[in-house]
């Protein structure tokens, strides 16, 4: 006899509606039945966790599952939303007894030993009642992301061939950071970012590049509508550290970009 495969099983295990010639077969095929019963004491504990209070999980974290797994639009709707026993004519399961109940075993005097399939379905379980819990806590624990403020295109200066970008963005705590990303590197020293005003009389270093990119904290005393000009150098080696003059990319940030938000 053909017997369920592993993810029929451990559907039937969640209380899933299986199509009409595996409904069939599990009502007259005593060993996947008792595949699906002790699966389905697998569920329970691994929803029931420990004695306490435990809410409901957003219906978003099936939708995560589901998409994750790849299961069809049967399987979309929500488990947890439906009654502990299976539709269609499936045998109940999640009505079993009480502690220290003994249940009948019709005539059985034994259980047999976990197989590969049962190992397989199992592990099936395993996947959708803890790997969602394991997606929820990751997607609902992930940090927000990075807010942009403000960005502005680096434009090439004094015969330089170089391009980039700078992107103001607040993140945790409100703490402000430019994004410098660009293709300098072409002098013969190092590359500063700098802040400038519009008048070019006074300006603010940030810090050096790597490779071109960088991302550089903007103190709390720095308004951006003060120092709005986005300047990268390149600075020789040479100990001095004011702007050696040679400016190979800049770029001015929209209005607005303003100090520190509380």
């Amino acid at each position: 006899m053909q017997h369920l495969d592993p993810e029929s099983i451990s559907l039937a295990a969640l209380g899933e509606d299986l199509d009409e010639s595996a409904r069939a077969h599990l009502d007259g095929c005593d060993t996947c039945a008792m595949e699906v019963d002790d699966l389905h004491e697998v569920v329970r504990v691994a929803r029931a966790g420990d004695d306490g209070h435990l809410d409901s999980p957003d219906p978003a974290v099936w939708a995560g599952i589901h998409a994750e797994l790849g299961l069809g639009p049967a399987h979309l709707e929500d488990p947890l939303t439906r009654t502990a026993s299976a539709r269609g004519g499936l045998r109940a399961v999640g009505t079993g007894p009480g502690p220290g109940d003994v249940t009948p075993m019709k005539g059985r005097s034994f259980r047999r030993p976990f197989g590969v399939r049962h190992l397989a379905a199992a592990a099936t379980v395993g996947v959708l009642v803890g790997g969602g819990a394991l997606w929820a806590v990751q997607v609902f624990a992930s940090p927000p992301a990075p807010e942009v403020l403000a960005e502005t295109v680096l434009e090439p200066l004094d015969g330089s061939t170089a391009e980039g970008t700078a992107t103001v963005v607040s993140g945790e705590g409100g703490v402000r950071s430019l994004d410098v990303r660009s293709t300098a590197g072409e002098g013969g020293g190092f590359e500063e970012v700098w802040l400038i005003a519009p008048e070019l009389d006074r300006m603010y270093s940030l810090g050096v590049l790597h490779g071109g990119d960088g991302s550089l904290t903007i103190p709390d005393s720095v308004d951006l509508d003060e120092f709005p000009i986005v300047d990268v150098s390149d600075e020789p080696l040479d100990g001095d550290p004011t702007h050696s003059g040679v400016s190979v990319l800049r770029g001015t940030l929209a209005a607005g970009s303003g100090r520190q938000q509380d």
